[in-house]
């Protein structure tokens, strides 16, 4: 009798003032609704403050893993701040798209009102929760687990800050030109779901 493979839960962690109707998290939906898993993809409205939005997310986790699931994480920008915090405690394999490795710093700029584009929503950057994300910030990855997609024209991130935050990756993506979106991200959108576990390459 063969073994039962657990279901494989694919999280998608969106960035800085953004929500679950990004691009990037639509295009990943497509692909794994296309094949027959889109029960499978999650997409939370993360709240706009760290603590909050982590407490999501290991809510999340925490509840597909003790079912039995496999969880895997595609994160971009300061979703991939997050994605590797998670990636680090939960040794779950994740994609990092363009990250915000610096996030602490970066936000510091951006202290003050706030509205996200993607919900009309208002609220007010603190220091408070810039040292939120400082609790969560992982000065020194392992880089197990992790695929680094990076474009060297990202208009917002420095993609050297990314490279030098990691001595190692399981797998680098690394393009000149491009933006922070990641122009032409569907080409990878199979290759994703193969590295996350979503498709079995032992069995195509």
């Amino acid at each position: 009798m063969p073994l039962k493979v657990p279901a494989m839960t694919l999280i998608y962690v969106h960035g800085f003032n953004s929500s679950e109707r990004s691009f990037k998290s639509q295009l990943i939906k497509q692909a794994m609704a296309s094949i027959g898993k889109e029960a499978d993809f999650y997409c939370p409205r993360l709240h706009w403050q760290p603590y909050l939005a982590i407490q999501q997310l290991e809510v999340l986790i925490e509840g597909k893993l003790a079912s039995g699931q496999n969880v895997a994480l595609v994160g971009s920008s300061l979703g991939g701040f997050y994605s590797l915090y998670l990636s680090e405690k939960y040794n779950l394999k994740a994609v990092l798209i363009n990250p915000a490795v610096e996030a602490p710093i970066l936000l510091q700029d951006l202290l003050g009102v706030q509205e996200n584009p993607y919900t009309n929503e208002r609220y007010t950057l603190t220091q408070t929760h810039i040292e939120e994300l400082q609790t969560i910030d992982v000065t020194k990855p392992t880089g197990n687990n992790i695929w680094l997609m990076l474009q060297e024209g990202d208009e917002v991130l420095d993609y050297q800050a990314a490279l030098n935050r990691f001595k190692q990756v399981e797998r680098l993506t690394h393009e000149k030109g491009g933006d922070h979106s990641f122009v032409d991200f569907d080409r990878f959108a199979e290759t994703i779901l193969e590295f996350t576990g979503v498709i079995d390459r032992t069995c195509r």
